[in-house]
């Protein structure tokens, strides 16, 4: 019984060649009629010349594909790349420019205030708190010494605290352990202005007599009687008063002039104040 279907199979394949054979031939030349025959072979055949085409046309197309999967990646990478240089010097024109508009306002500083000054970038910050205490980028080498006062274009930025030859290390006004003495702008009342213990990046200020009245919205200047902060530079803008206990005196809260979180650029004062 197998030999009988295997034998079967076989001419049934031979069936199947011949009618393709046959078909090709008869579709080879060009005639206005074809037999009924060719008819129904080429109705039988259509959809697997059909089917083989379309297989034939995505195997071309995966084959295309595959060859240019090499090129489009070494493409993609050149404009990856260019990409990234485009990013690098969009980043450095903006930090140019962060430093042109901030060496501006040193030099306007400088042409307001007859001090010799040294311009010095911030390297580092405290690695607890933003507003205790940066690093900057002068020492001893540039004239630096401990106690000098600390500047930016906006107000007191704080003291140098300690040096290296070409580093120093600066207390900030908002670090509790800084005190400058300070003035109200208007009056001349005398404060003592210390950074918050809380670490708030406010400045607290202090009366140094019973006398001395603030109120919210004045200026505080520096005194000019510590021996490294020139007078009348600019400190904060009271913003809350909280009175003692017995209402004997009072601490102000003092929102300094400077933005301590975005220091970048500052300047020490190298002349003796006289």
């Amino acid at each position: 019984m197998s030999r009988f279907f295997g034998r079967a199979k076989l001419l049934l394949i031979f069936v199947v060649i011949i009618a393709i054979a046959g078909s090709i031939h008869f579709t080879s030349s060009s005639r206005s009629q074809v037999t009924v025959f060719e008819q129904a072979v080429r109705d039988i055949l259509a959809p697997i010349q059909t089917l083989f085409m379309r297989v034939s046309r995505s195997v071309n197309s995966l084959l295309t594909s595959i060859g240019r999967i090499g090129s489009l990646q070494e493409e993609n990478a050149k404009l990856r790349a260019q990409v990234l240089d485009l990013q690098q010097q969009v980043y450095q024109l903006a930090e140019y420019k962060r430093e042109n508009e901030w060496l501006r306002e040193a030099l306007e500083f400088k042409k307001q205030e007859a001090y010799q000054m040294q311009v010095c970038e911030v390297i580092g910050r405290s690695p607890t708190n933003l507003f205790s205490s940066v690093t900057i980028n002068r020492g001893r080498n540039h004239q630096v010494t401990q106690g000098m006062a600390v500047m930016s274009g906006n107000g007191v930025v704080g003291t140098v605290q300690s040096v290296t030859a070409t580093t120093a290390s600066v207390i900030l006004a908002t670090d509790p352990r800084s005190a400058i003495g300070g003035m109200v702008q208007d009056s001349g009342d005398l404060v003592l202005v210390e950074g918050d213990p809380d670490y708030s990046g406010m400045l607290l200020a202090k009366p140094l007599s019973k006398d001395v009245e603030l109120e919210v919205g004045d200026v505080l200047v520096t005194s000019g009687l510590s021996q490294y902060f020139p007078k009348g530079m600019p400190i904060g803008e009271v913003v809350e008063i909280i009175p003692s206990r017995y209402q004997l005196s009072f601490t102000a809260y003092v929102r300094p002039f400077v933005d301590f979180s975005r220091l970048e650029y500052v300047f020490v004062l190298l002349s003796d104040v006289k």
